[in-house]
Order: structure tokens, then sequence, then C-alpha cells
């Protein structure tokens, strides 16, 4: 079983930032990067594949065949999802999320700003309540160099 190190939620997915910092501070043997449609494309998960450094693997799944994965492999991982409602969804179908962190959110109408790019709705603050209260820690945290904002900072700037 996968031995989850973080789990990050940041719409750009693999890209420089994920590379470059986080993976320097959480080194991990695997990305799990949970994506229906990116899931679904071999094409596209290629070309998503090619970003990541030697020496680390990565799978690209759809959110049913995520828990499979993670159950199927030793490795430490770094789990990233596009969105919170993954994360939700990764949940109710049995996968252990020890914490999520918000990273990447677009700020888009209908949103609030919580810090530099990450800005969050109503409803995926209800998302990531019910996330909580089964008792996985939630932070908002853009990159590795800004400290990380509690769930109960989130709430009250909400």
């Amino acid at each position: 079983m996968a031995e989850i190190k973080l789990v990050r939620v940041d719409y750009r997915l693999i890209h420089g930032q994920v590379v470059a910092r986080w993976l320097k501070v959480c080194p991990v043997r695997r990305i799990v990067l949970v994506d229906d449609v990116l899931g679904s494309d071999e094409f596209m998960s290629d070309i998503y594949k090619m970003a990541v450094p030697k020496g680390t693997d990565v799978d690209i799944v759809t959110i049913d065949k995520a828990k499979e994965v993670l159950d199927n492999t030793d490795d430490t991982v770094f789990l990233i999802s596009k969105d919170i409602e993954t994360c939700l969804k990764l949940v109710e179908k049995g996968v252990e999320l020890p914490a999520i962190n918000v990273g990447a959110v677009p700020n888009e109408e209908g949103r609030k700003l919580i810090t530099t790019g990450v800005a969050i709705s109503q409803k995926e603050l209800d998302m990531l309540e019910k996330l909580n209260s089964k008792g996985i820690e939630i932070t908002v945290q853009p990159m590795p160099e800004i400290s990380a904002i509690s769930f109960d900072a989130v709430k009250r700037k909400m």
C-alpha cells in the first residue's frame, strides 16, 4: 500500500513548481495524478509525464482507478488533483488521505481569494469542511516557502 506523503490540489497538475520546489521538500518515488480527463487520454498523459525528473515514477489515473493504483504500490507518493471535489470523491471511494494541501485554485467569479493563487468558493469550502470532519487536516499553501494557512484561518477569511 502506498505511503502518501503529500496530497496537493493544484489546477496546473504537474508543472515546474511541483518539480522544482515540492519534490525537493517532499521527495517521493511516485507521483499519482488523479484526473478523469487526463486519466483517459494516453497522449496528454505522456506529455505530463515528460515534466517529471528521471527516477520519479508517474501514474495518471481516473478517480475510479486511483484506489487500485495506490493499494498496489509500496512507494512513497505525492498525490495531485486538479480540484477539491476530486479529493472528496477519492475519500468517498475509500482512499485514505492524511492531509490536503490546497495550493493553486484560480480566482474566478464566485470565489474568495484566500492567498496568492488560491481562491475558494462556498461549495468548495463545504467540501473541505466535510473532508476535515473525517479527520483530514486541511491547509492552504501555494508554495513551500510560504507558511501554510490553517483551515480555521481559511474559514475566517470566507
